[in-house]
């Protein structure tokens, strides 16, 4: 059940829409749930699932503490998984209050509290507990006991529960909490994705143009409704983040033969017998050739290097072309363009293809790299492996000087005069 909001009618009207969806169930629902045991409240029993699996969840639950202290609270609960996950989300708030965790960071202020632990039986023990400086890397394991995934199950329920519950009292002050950029917001300038999260319209914004003009998104058009997109976004954003969308299914598809118009970038597949393209966009109808993608009024009855030597225009295009590939690196599995600004020369694609800057090799590690010591900025003496670290526009300077000169080179061929093509390089000072 997911709220939909598609003409706007009011906010009254949404945020009743919001709380019957957050706070009552549908009589499916309810049958569905009534006779689920309450794993907080049950009386303390022996589980019938091994201990060490539901402390390796609660490792995965909990990746800032140390498995030390989850065994301890583990161990005092009788080794039930619910409600030690209750005491831990507490032990995790109290946590949070002292010094707030920077997911991000490798070494995070030693954080170090006691607090008083008591279960269902009366015992109660004041526990002392130290939260690790980062995440703790895990593995997801598949096979989980069933009577230990229902147990999971009551956690995540009781959770989005609480959720509802916080979400709805903030609609009762006629705000609503980002769930990006977690500032306050009225609800009728909210969108909604489709695992239920409200967003900003200038966080759905932000992101929209990272998939649809940067690098490092994975195009995704169903994470939010269309008309949640139509309704918050400009509609030019809209369909250009669809036919982002449309380009990149083709090219994960990998169908041959696929061309695409440089002036509208409507695609279409094109026998490889047949030269030129037609644009069939009637706003368009350029027509070139697919291979230099000249128009083909100019190129018709000539091979494609005729045309580019035509003139000193059509080599200078060819070189500045040349210059601007030697900076680009192209993702040999999806075709995706992408430069380097820093960092090192292993570069991971967004389809999670890694490979070298420097010779461009992909299926790479680390051991691709030279690993001998040496003065920095100085090729190696023992291997002729690629440098993890080097300096990339050093690197692109020195790949389009040598471009240069063969354009020099083949204008003095030509007769045509020597021109410097591309811009100068100005060294530092």
């Amino acid at each position: 059940m997911r709220l939909i909001v598609s003409v706007f009618e009011g906010i009254e009207l949404i945020k009743s829409q919001l709380i019957d969806l957050m706070l009552n169930y549908t009589m499916e629902d309810r049958s569905r749930h009534s006779d689920v045991v309450n794993f907080y409240t049950r009386p303390c029993t022996t589980v019938d699932y091994n201990r060490k699996l539901c402390a390796r969840q609660l490792l995965r639950d909990f990746n800032q503490m140390y498995e030390y202290d989850i065994n301890l609270v583990l161990n005092f609960f009788h080794g039930q998984y619910a409600k030690t996950h209750q005491a831990l989300c507490k032990i995790m708030e109290e946590f949070n209050k002292l010094a707030p965790f920077d997911e991000k960071s490798k070494q995070n202020k030693p954080c170090l509290i006691r607090v008083k632990v008591e279960n269902d039986q009366g015992e109660t023990e004041m526990m002392v507990f130290s939260r690790m400086p980062a995440l703790r890397n895990t593995k997801e394991f598949k096979h989980i006991p069933q009577s230990l995934q229902e147990e999971i199950d009551f956690v995540k329920r009781e959770q989005q529960k609480d959720s509802n519950m916080a979400v709805v009292e903030q609609i009762d002050e006629n705000t609503v909490e980002c769930s990006c950029c977690f500032g306050g917001f009225d609800i009728a300038l909210m969108a909604q994705c489709t695992d239920c999260h409200l967003i900003c319209k200038e966080c759905l914004s932000m992101y929209v143009k990272e998939m649809v003009y940067g690098s490092g998104k994975k195009i995704n058009t169903n994470f939010v409704n269309t008309t949640e997109l139509q309704r918050c976004l400009d509609k030019t954003l809209v369909d250009k983040l669809q036919e982002r969308g449309f380009m990149e299914d083709i090219k994960m598809a990998g169908v041959d033969d696929l061309i695409s118009c440089p002036g509208c970038n409507f695609t279409a597949t094109l026998s490889p017998t047949v030269k030129m393209f037609l644009c069939r966009n009637l706003d368009c109808q350029k027509a070139i050739c697919r291979y230099c993608q000249v128009d083909w009024n100019d190129h018709e009855g000539l091979t494609c290097n005729e045309v580019e030597t035509k003139d000193e225009t059509a080599l200078r295009k060819e070189y500045e072309e040349k210059m601007t590939k030697a900076k680009v690196r192209t993702c040999k599995d999806c075709k995706t363009e992408f430069l380097k600004e820093d960092g090192c020369n292993k570069l991971t694609c967004r389809c999670g293809v890694r490979m070298c800057y420097i010779c461009r090799e992909s299926s790479i590690d680390y051991t691709h790299f030279c690993g001998h010591f040496r003065e920095p900025g100085r090729p190696c003496s023992k291997c002729k492996a690629c440098s993890l670290w080097t300096n990339p526009e050093e690197d692109d300077q020195r790949a389009i000087e040598e471009i240069r000169k063969e354009a020099a080179e083949k204008q003095k061929h030509l007769g045509l005069d020597e021109k410097i093509i591309g811009v100068p390089h100005t060294p530092k000072k």
